[in-house]
Order: C-alpha cells, then structure tokens, then sequence
C-alpha cells in the first residue's frame, strides 16, 4: 500500500458521513476500495469510529457549503429543505472541493442548473445569483492575470 492511498481513503472517510457508516459496518471495505494493509485498516476502522470523525465531517461539509451560503443566500432560502439532498447530491457528483469560493459556488450553480426539478423561484434566484458568481470570477480571473502581467514586467524590468 502506498502512503497516497491511505491519504485518499481518509480523504474520502472526511468528505462522506455515509463512508463512515459503511465503514463501522463493515471495515473491509476499506481494505476492498484502498487494497490497505491489515495496519492501515485497523487505524482507519478506528478513525471512522472515532467520536471526532463526526466533527470532522461536519467541519468539511461546513467549509463546502460556507461558499454556497455565502454567494447564493436567496437561492439557499428559496431551496428551503431541499437544499440539503442537493447539496449532497452535487458533494457526490463533485467529491473534490475548490477552495475558491466563487469557484465552488460557479459549480454548484451549473449542477443545480442541469437539473428540471427546481422551482421557478429556485431557478429565478440561481439564474440572478449564478450571474452575480460568474460576474464575480471573471473579474478575479482578469486581475489574477493582470497580477501575473504586472510581476512579469516588474521582473523584466530588474534584469
């Protein structure tokens, strides 16, 4: 076993409460999914065990939906309850975060956008929001550029 695959099922143990479920269930799928030597399994069933892994998967979703809450308050507010299973659906369909915030607000915007089952007042506040997002990422994107140029030239000019 490698150290990245042990990495990435803790990883995974992080981002998904359902994982950890499964995992006190039944720890060999840990060893199925990782191929993880019989230490590795045994500290990892410990950790998904762990009265603190059910804050740290707390604190990792917190930190994932921050950006969304943050960005699309009247989308959040118009999802209502269904924002949760939403929410969830795209954490599965997107297991790797950006810590970007209008990044990962911009992708959960587009996954919300593919689905037909919103209604009309979601997909109102996501279509004014997502706008606000996309707005908002371009201009950073033209300043991070214009940072890159800017750094380029000044180190041009102190050869």
């Amino acid at each position: 076993m490698t150290l990245a695959g042990f990495q990435r099922a803790l990883a995974d143990l992080t981002a998904s409460p359902a994982l950890c479920r499964e995992v006190r269930r039944d720890p060999g799928l840990l060893s199925d999914r990782y191929g993880l030597s019989q230490r590795e399994l045994a500290r990892l069933s410990h950790v998904a065990g762990s009265n603190g892994m059910e804050a740290n998967c707390m604190l990792y979703r917190a930190n994932r939906l921050a950006p969304v809450a943050l960005n699309c308050p009247e989308l959040c507010e118009r999802l209502g309850d269904d924002l949760n299973e939403l929410i969830s659906a795209y954490w599965d369909a997107e297991p790797t975060t950006n810590v970007h915030f209008l990044v990962e607000t911009d992708r959960f915007c587009r996954f919300l956008a593919a689905r037909d089952d919103l209604s009309d007042a979601a997909r109102e506040a996501l279509a004014r929001e997502h706008g606000l997002v996309a707005a908002r990422l371009a201009a950073s994107a033209a300043r991070a550029g214009e940072d890159s140029f800017a750094a380029g030239r000044v180190g041009a000019h102190a050869k």
